[in-house]
Formats: structure tokens, sequence, C-alpha cells
């Protein structure tokens, strides 16, 4: 079978490294071409790590002639009062071309299918089958009130949920009801964070009730291979010995919680002045730098790494993994890697972390701290 796997760009993201990781293991039965929407958002390191090379790459820069012909008339077209990017328009002809030359018989998404998406308009177009999976962008639409996608979610051959949680709320067997204050949240942390995704998902959006979910609708739960060394390991972090250390892996974004993780944590070490604690710190954004700017120099038991390809070595340092996102999480990949390398995970209890953090007991939509 030949698959073609989408995603709307490939920058640092645990949705794109189950995307990267995922069509390399169907490669080893299937032909597989990966679809990368912005090649100018590519977190390369990542992509070596978790794309296997029986894996083409479909993106603007692998045709360098194209890309560079379509740049030149996109600033000439600009120049002349267009209002539209003819750099765009090529991305979908690329796409559009891809389906044709290599033949694919199904497409999988990691990009949900909304009114003004490219991989919309492609499924439109060719009619390729397309399987969607879920990550959180139809769960962060409804939280803020917006279902102008059901129609376009309706063209997948089926929708995959990461979790129970996710698929309940897209179907509607879940229905949750957000204060104005979650709103308002929401809708910056969206045009914040996914700003293309939600004006892409705005714009055309049907008026009047929710329509009906008609398309089939299934439970996957998220996976990641099993972490095997390539090369010499980073070296253990200078920490004393005899410190309690907290690690957090994740975008520098606000919605992960950075800010409540690291208040805490200084809380935690006014209360205890007589232990040790060291604070470990995975990933990289404007919000997260600016947190390090106010921290760093008179917190220096906080160790800020920035972006790491390889977390593991760090989290075995770790004695407990935090994730306190506070609007919407599907399945996060930090947590099942914290858990493989065997250290526990305090989390906020929303989306589907219950199910991945709490033991099966009682209501399963019940809350709870672990």
């Amino acid at each position: 079978m030949k698959i073609l796997v989408a995603t709307f760009c490939l920058d640092k993201a645990g949705s794109h490294v189950l995307a990267l990781a995922l069509a390399s293991e169907l490669a080893k039965k299937h032909t597989v071409y990966f679809f990368n929407q912005n090649e100018q958002l590519v977190d390369a390191g990542m992509v070596a790590q978790y794309l296997s090379p029986a894996v083409q790459v479909v993106a603007m820069d692998r045709y360098p002639l194209y890309n560079a012909v379509c740049w030149k008339l996109n600033a000439l077209f600009l120049k002349l009062g267009a209002r539209f990017s003819v750099h765009e328009k090529a991305k979908d002809w690329l796409g559009r071309y891809a389906r044709w030359r290599y033949g694919i018989d199904i497409m999988h998404s990691h990009e949900p299918l909304v009114a003004k998406s490219r991989i919309t308009r492609l499924v439109q177009r060719t009619g390729v089958p397309t399987v969607v999976t879920d990550h959180q962008g139809y769960s962060m639409l409804i939280k803020v009130g917006e279902f102008g996608y059901v129609p376009y979610a309706n063209l997948a051959q089926a929708v995959v949920g990461v979790s129970q949680y996710t698929a309940d709320l897209f179907t509607g067997a879940l229905v949750e009801v957000p204060t104005d204050a979650e709103r308002r949240a929401g809708e910056k942390i969206l045009a914040t964070d996914y700003q293309h995704e939600y004006e892409n998902a705005r714009q055309q959006a049907a008026a009047g009730p929710r329509l009906p979910i008609t398309t089939r609708v299934e439970v996957i739960y998220n996976g990641v291979p099993r972490y095997a060394p390539v090369g010499a390991e980073p070296g253990p972090l200078p920490i004393p010995a005899g410190s309690f250390v907290f690690g957090m892996v994740g975008r520098g974004n606000q919605q992960k919680g950075w800010g409540d993780a690291l208040a805490a944590y200084t809380q935690v070490k006014a209360r205890f002045p007589e232990r040790r604690f060291a604070f470990v710190a995975m990933g990289d954004g404007p919000y997260l730098r600016t947190l390090r700017a106010e921290y760093e120099a008179q917190c220096p038991d906080i160790y800020f790494l920035g972006n790491v390809q390889t977390p593991h070595p760090y989290m075995r340092q770790c004695q407990v993994g935090l994730f306190p996102s506070w609007f919407s999480e599907a399945q996060p990949i930090s947590i099942i890697e914290f858990f493989e390398n065997g250290v526990p995970v305090l989390a906020s209890p929303l989306g589907g972390i219950p199910e991945m953090v709490c033991p099966p007991v009682g209501p399963r939509r019940a809350g709870c701290w672990p």
C-alpha cells in the first residue's frame, strides 16, 4: 500500500514525533511518503531521530527549482497587489502532484480537516481516502465553541482519537461547557500558538447548531518507539548529590504551565529550606525564554536546557516528572517518556491525562490527581 502521511509542519511537538515514528513503522511493510506542508518550520534533529530513510519527504524544499520559481512569482504577484500567495498555492499543487505521481492509496493526516486547510482541499479535489489523527486540534476548537469543522471532519474515512477523552469530546458523547474565562484563555492560546490552524478553522465556519459526526471514530492511544541511544549520550547534569529533582518537558508556551511549575518549585524550596532540590527544564519558546531570564540568575538549581533531542538521559536524573498544562491535552508524549524511564508523573487532571496517570478506578471521567 502507498501511504501519504501529512503534517502542517515539523517543528518540535509530541504530535510530530508520533507522526514521524508512525511513518517509519508503516514503512517496514508499505511504501510511505511524508508531506510536510511548511518546509520553513522543521526541527531537523527531531526529523533525523524519528524518520526512517525509507520514508520519502514531500516538501517544497525537496524541489529547489520549483520552490525558487514559486518564491519569485510570489514576490511579483504581491508587488502587483495580489491578495493570495503563489507559494501557498504551489503547496496545494505539490500535494495533488504527490497523490498522482506516487499513486497514493490512502492519506493519514495529523492535521485536522477544517474549513480552509490544504489537506481538506486535497481530499475534496482528489478524493484520496483519508484517516485523521486528532491530537487535540478538534478538542481545542470545541473548547472555544467552534463547530464549523464538522462537515470537513466528516470527509475523513475515520478519525482517530489518541485518548477516549478526545474521541468522546469529538463525537459529542462528552459535553464540556467552558466558562467565559476558559473560552477567552483558549482563544488566546489558539491565536498565539496555533494561529494558522485556528484561522483556517474559523473562516467560513458554519453558523447554527452543531452538526452530527457521521464518520467512523476510533481510539488508538499514543506510543513511541522504545528509546535506544544512538552514539554517545550526553553526560549527567552537575546536580548536587541528594537533590530531589523535578523534570519537565514540553513546548515553551504558557499553556504548558511552565510559569505555574517554576512558581510552585520556588515555594517548595522555601517550605523545605533544609532540603536540596533541582529543576530540569527541557523545552524552548518565547514564553519560556522570558521565564529563564527571570529565574536563571537567582536560581542556579534550575537547569534550562532548551530543546533536547534525547530527553531520556536527563529524565533518568529526575525523581518526578511534571506536566501542569492548564488548557487542553490529548495524550502527551513526554508523560509516556517519563514512564518509560521509570519516573512517576504529577500532572493536571484534564483532557486525556487521567487515562495515562490515574488508575481506571471509579467513573472514567472523574478528575483526579496522581
